[in-house]
């Protein structure tokens, strides 16, 4: 039976509030069914995420690792302490970490929103604010790939 681990902040729950995302709450119901699932978090204490998660009723994770130390670092060495649980797949929303998840030999599947729930982990994030003019270029180039897509035109 698989075992995997599932960080909370950014696939299960908003990093930013107490919010879930609806494909987490899919996938904590398919794999907390059909495998040995645990659950990562970094933002909150094991006492605050049990009572976050047994507000929506998700009791079937077998554990919880809370990762006291941010980033990539931080991430690798709670895996490596629950290494010989023999997790087999690790649900990652960080880019940063899920690389170097996947360079120490973790199975890592990358989960991103379409809506990116940090700015930083997108893949254009350049570290700081974008000048106002590229900010208008981009929303009219949106706007215009937007105007020029045939799904949008045609007639049901």
């Amino acid at each position: 039976m698989l075992s995997a681990v599932m960080v909370v902040e950014g696939v299960l729950r908003s990093p930013d509030g107490e919010g879930h995302f609806d494909i987490g709450w899919g996938l904590y119901q398919a794999l907390a069914r059909n495998s040995r699932l645990y659950l990562l978090s970094h933002a909150w204490t094991e006492q605050d995420s049990a009572l976050w998660l047994a507000k929506r009723s998700l009791t079937g994770h077998l554990g919880y690792l809370h990762q006291p130390e941010p980033g990539p670092a931080g991430r690798l060495d709670v895996l490596d302490r629950v290494r010989s649980w023999r997790i087999g797949l690790v649900l990652e929303p960080d880019p940063s970490c899920a690389a170097a998840e996947l360079a120490a030999g973790w199975n890592t599947a990358l989960i991103t929103h379409a809506a990116y729930t940090q700015p930083r982990w997108r893949p254009d994030y350049t570290g700081g604010p974008r000048p106002w003019d590229q900010l208008a270029d981009a929303i009219e180039h949106q706007a215009a790939l937007r105007m020029t897509d045939a799904r949008t035109q045609e007639q049901p």
